[in-house]
């Protein structure tokens, strides 16, 4: 028998991602899982020896603290009023590579489903922004639902 008592949502607060919101719930209201939400704040400029001469790193923190208010007060509002019959809901603002950030909060949480959406690039755009959810396919140690928008 399969039993899935966590879930975990990647939510990148796009159109794609809000498509995808209500597949989770359900699938959570389904198996009675906790339902466990992560946005990840990436932080790539701070890696970046070139940036640290050119870019105010204070501005740049001062923007993440904002980006990570704004991802709390959407995940309060889910809360609110689609997620509020479920048994357990955990919202995670994590910094950081949002592949990594997601495996390894899977690994932690020991996540049976992970559910994210997809927003299907191909071509150059693929290549300059790869894919969270294929690296995240790649590498999950759970099974992984991906939900794409339709066209």
């Amino acid at each position: 028998m399969i039993t899935i008592d966590n879930i975990l949502f990647c939510h990148d607060f796009s159109d794609t991602a809000d498509f995808a919101l209500p597949y989770a719930i359900v699938m959570a209201e389904k198996f009675s899982a906790s339902l466990y939400v992560i946005h990840v704040i990436e932080e790539i400029f701070h890696n970046w020896a070139y940036f640290e001469t050119t870019v105010d790193l204070t501005m740049l923190d001062k923007i993440s603290e904002d980006m990570e208010k704004k991802a709390k007060q959407a995940f309060d509002d889910i809360s609110d009023s689609k997620a509020a019959g479920l048994k357990g809901y955990h919202p995670i603002v994590s910094k950081g590579i949002p592949f990594l950030k997601i495996l390894n909060t899977a690994k932690k949480k020991e996540i049976d489903l992970i559910i994210m959406g997809t927003h299907g690039r191909t071509g150059l755009s693929h290549v300059l922004f790869g894919s969270v959810a294929e690296r995240v396919l790649r590498d999950a140690p759970c099974p992984v639902l991906t939900v794409r928008m339709p066209a």
